[in-house]
């Protein structure tokens, strides 16, 4: 494939490379008038969604490994692959609309209980001949990687989460929630004293803490603030800047499930503004209570209070919406996960700061369940949806089941105006006896898609949707229309008020789609 420049200087000459790497013109946004990148922006016209170059899209992927591997295990990974896959999916959907999304970690947290045992990984920092590292020096390899990888997400129209802190490689080890144990997290950790030539144990302790570690205590305004360390800190931040601050399909995800304070990221999110380019997205995917969604070390830092918070462009509700919070019963998780959403959009439409919200992980990642889950992040109000884990833990059936499900879901998407959508609380007014409940989105008076979970078929009620409505019943497992005529035959034509359906049984989940005639 023709390697395409990190960025263009004219759409002529991105149209020409993309022409020569065999790549649809639609899938790669490039440089706006005057020389200004064309970024990953909220949609203007109703900014839940995410757009490129004014087209809203929305993003979905699978998994094949950890967000870390395709950086730091040269060794393991074949750094295009997956995102050939991913790519092949998406050129089969062929809807501008519809973008592939993936993960990104760009250093290894030494959190090798998921993989077992791994060949020397290749972290930003160079590593002595000793096994410390020198965190003055950052480490070539690691940064052509780096840059090759986002390259070629970006030839391929796929949208990165670029995650810049780790939580589970700062807080896991001696003194810590728990201690992988030699090897693993804050034990192997570039950051730790005992790992680095810069500082010793007198700027940062070679233990850790569940609720806040060390590593977070480094702020200017945390008294005995080991200096040093923060500048360290900085320095890393500064050279990823630099690195991928040029590429427009970059979301920057502050932390993987960060359990630091609110302050820790609220000072991040002010020092990368500074040094990121303008119109750079910056969001923050906080570690939930599993009670009530706040977070986890510090209740303030919660997806419900950065959905307010201006600092944050738009946030990372993985935690918020997932199997942590709800249970391991994807029904639960669905409807549960949609009403929370409905908790943040609701917030957010109160005080005026719409903005996305990104689903980047989905633990429920197998047949049994995993494509109910992966419609409820849409039908929630969510602006992406993307399965979790890799395939070293799960069968590799697992991983095409999931291609199958996204597929599925971005041809479907294809057909729906959803830029214009926004959750309808009140849609439904009634459901078959035994129903868990549904998810309902859509188009005042318009269009909706309402998301119906447990198989039993009956009567769907809605309240408030005078006129004449074509319905359209999908079974999205199965890439079905159910009832009778087949799919060309399945648009019933209704005209009462409530409006009345009679759904037959399905199979997990079905999507009741109404466009008004």
């Amino acid at each position: 494939m023709f390697p395409l420049p990190t960025y263009c200087s004219f759409r002529l000459l991105c149209a020409i490379a993309m022409a020569t790497a065999g790549l649809n013109a639609s899938m790669l946004s490039v440089v706006a008038d005057e020389g200004g990148m064309v970024r990953v922006r909220p949609y203007a016209e109703n900014p839940r969604y995410l757009a490129m170059d004014g087209v809203p899209f929305f993003a979905i992927g699978a998994t094949h490994r950890h967000s870390w591997t395709p950086i730091s295990r040269p060794a393991q990974f074949e750094l295009l692959q997956d995102l050939d896959r991913l790519a092949a999916a998406m050129s089969r959907i062929d809807s501008p609309h519809v973008r592939g999304f993936v993960r990104c970690l760009p250093y290894d947290p030494m959190n090798h209980m998921h993989d077992g045992p791994v060949d020397p990984v290749l972290q930003p920092w160079q590593r002595l001949d000793d096994g410390r590292y020198d965190l003055t020096r950052f480490e070539p390899a690691w940064e052509q990687r780096l840059r090759a990888f986002l390259d070629a997400a970006g030839e391929r129209g796929i949208l990165v989460s670029l995650e810049v802190w780790d939580d589970w490689s700062v807080t896991r080890g001696i003194g810590g929630a728990w201690d992988p144990g030699p090897g693993h997290g804050w034990h192997s950790h570039p950051f730790n004293p005992d790992n680095n030539v810069n500082y010793d144990r007198q700027a940062l302790p070679h233990t850790t803490r569940a609720c806040v570690a060390p590593f977070y205590e480094t702020l200017p305004a945390v008294k005995g603030n080991p200096s040093v360390v923060l500048g360290f800190q900085q320095r890393y931040v500064d050279h990823l800047a630099k690195l991928a601050g040029d590429y427009p399909n970059v979301l920057w995800n502050l932390s993987n499930e960060t359990r630091a304070t609110l302050a820790w990221s609220r000072y991040w999110a002010d020092y990368l503004r500074q040094r990121l380019p303008a119109g750079a997205l910056i969001g923050e995917m906080p570690s939930t209570n599993r009670r009530d969604g706040g977070g986890e070390c510090d209740h303030d830092l919660n997806p419900l209070t950065l959905s307010t918070d201006d600092r944050y462009d738009f946030v990372d509700i993985a935690q918020g919406v997932s199997r942590h919070e709800f249970g391991s019963d994807p029904t639960r998780q669905g409807i549960g996960g949609a009403e929370r959403i409905r908790r943040y959009q609701q917030a957010m439409v109160e005080t005026g700061k719409i903005k996305p919200l990104v689903v980047s992980k989905d633990y429920h990642n197998v047949p049994a369940g995993g494509t109910a889950v992966l419609w409820s992040r849409m039908t929630g109000g969510a602006a992406t949806s993307r399965f979790h884990r890799p395939y070293g833990q799960l069968p590799a059936a697992n991983t095409d089941f999931q291609y199958e499900a996204l597929e599925r879901m971005g041809r479907f998407l294809a057909g729906v105006q959803f830029r214009h959508f926004q959750p309808q609380a009140d849609l439904v007014a009634g459901l078959p006896p035994g129903s868990p409940g549904a998810n309902a989105i859509g188009r005042a008076g318009r269009e909706y898609l309402v998301q119906l979970f447990g198989g039993q078929g009956g009567e769907v009620t809605f309240s408030s949707v005078p006129g004449r409505w074509q319905v359209v019943l999908y079974e999205p497992k199965t890439d079905t229309y159910l009832g009778t005529g087949g799919r060309a035959g399945q648009k019933i034509e209704g005209g009462d008020d409530p409006l009345v359906i009679n759904v037959p049984d399905y199979d997990e989940t079905a999507i009741l789609h109404l466009r008004r005639l």
